[in-house]
């Protein structure tokens, strides 16, 4: 815990979209131990496999653009904001 509290935002910020990506990983071997599971019994009513590729179930490159693009949209919050403010001033920049 004591190793977080010393964390500046950047490394902060690395952390948590780390966090994100082994989330998605998770995510993507869950879908995939799923589809494993399903992919000898789902079918329709005609006998065709639901899900023909991994993909239509999951897709992991679009899952990171996704996150990808999150991180870099995202815009600066107001508590950030007003710290940078606030360093600024005690700077006396």
């Amino acid at each position: 815990m004591e190793q977080v509290l010393n964390l500046d935002i950047h490394e902060y910020k690395l952390l948590c979209e780390a966090q994100h990506l082994k989330n998605i990983d998770r995510e993507y071997w869950i879908h995939a131990q799923a589809f494993a599971n399903n992919r000898a019994s789902l079918r329709d009513k005609k006998g065709r496999l639901v899900y023909r590729r991994m993909n239509e179930l999951f897709d992991y490159e679009k899952e990171l653009e996704n996150a990808s693009s999150k991180t870099k949209e995202k815009k600066e919050s107001p508590q950030i904001r007003a710290m940078k403010e606030y360093l600024k001033k005690k700077k006396g920049g």
